[in-house]
């Protein structure tokens, strides 16, 4: 086994893959038979730092479909709610125009009973005054 002269440690993100952290120790070597000195990589180490946050988004991403899923539920709870207290609303408000149409077809009649009394006291006052006369 030859041991190195010299080592040092080198840090870089363009050796490795995306996500990843490379950290590699390069050494300068001597030959033993010609005495030429020559550089290699001792030891290379690949981290891969995006596992632990993908496993993160990953759970924040269970998380909010959760969330969104009560959501969901509770939306269409009250879509439910709100429908039937509209068919409830336009079962009152028929109700109501009936009441409503009634009362005017009772209006109507009293106005005409009126201007029946109204044209028999002109007439019965016109006939008082012609008497009078």
């Amino acid at each position: 086994m030859t041991i190195p002269v010299k080592t040092w440690p080198i840090s870089s993100t363009k050796l490795a893959e995306k996500d990843e952290r490379s950290s590699l120790i390069m050494g300068i070597f001597r030959c033993s038979e010609c005495k030429a000195k020559f550089r290699t990589v001792v030891e290379f180490e690949a981290k891969v730092e995006g596992i632990a946050s993908i496993k993160s988004v990953a759970e924040k991403i269970k998380d909010i479909q959760g969330e969104l899923m009560q959501t969901l539920k509770t939306l269409r709870e009250k879509i439910k709610t709100l429908e039937t207290e509209r068919a409830n609303l336009m079962v009152e408000i028929e109700k109501s125009k009936k009441v409503a149409e009634s009362r005017a077809n009772a209006l109507e009649s009293e106005v005409a009973m009126l201007r029946e009394d109204l044209k028999s006291l002109r007439e019965l006052l016109s006939h008082t005054e012609e008497k009078e006369k």
